[in-house]
């Protein structure tokens, strides 16, 4: 005889290394999106900071902060991409974390 019973289901879940794996996998995506979410707001608080001080003729300060906010930008791509355990070269997101400093500095120049 078996000691389950028809009352305790049989446990069918995938090898344990199998569910760490799957763990590890959203915890890196959580942490990644935390990440993201935090440091996006100094990518763009940099573009406005600069639109503020073109407002005050010092368009050469206006000028250097989206170009920090271009490298922060960057520098947020290559931290989301190790978080992730991701490829480095992925020229369409790199691309696309620079969106931001580009609408900056059409929307400041």
């Amino acid at each position: 005889m078996s000691n389950q019973t028809p009352s305790t289901p049989r446990r069918t879940s995938p090898h344990p290394s199998a569910e760490l794996v799957a763990l590890r996998r959203v915890q890196r995506r959580v942490g990644a999106i935390a990440f993201f979410a935090v440091a996006i707001h100094g990518v763009l608080g940099l573009i406005v900071v600069a639109h503020v001080v073109k407002g005050e003729d010092r368009g050469s300060d206006a000028v250097l902060l989206l170009v920090m906010s271009g490298v922060f930008a960057v520098v947020t791509y290559v931290v989301v991409r190790v978080i992730l355990a991701a490829r480095l070269w992925a020229p369409a997101w790199i691309a696309l974390s620079l969106v931001p400093t580009a609408i900056g500095f059409v929307w400041v120049l």
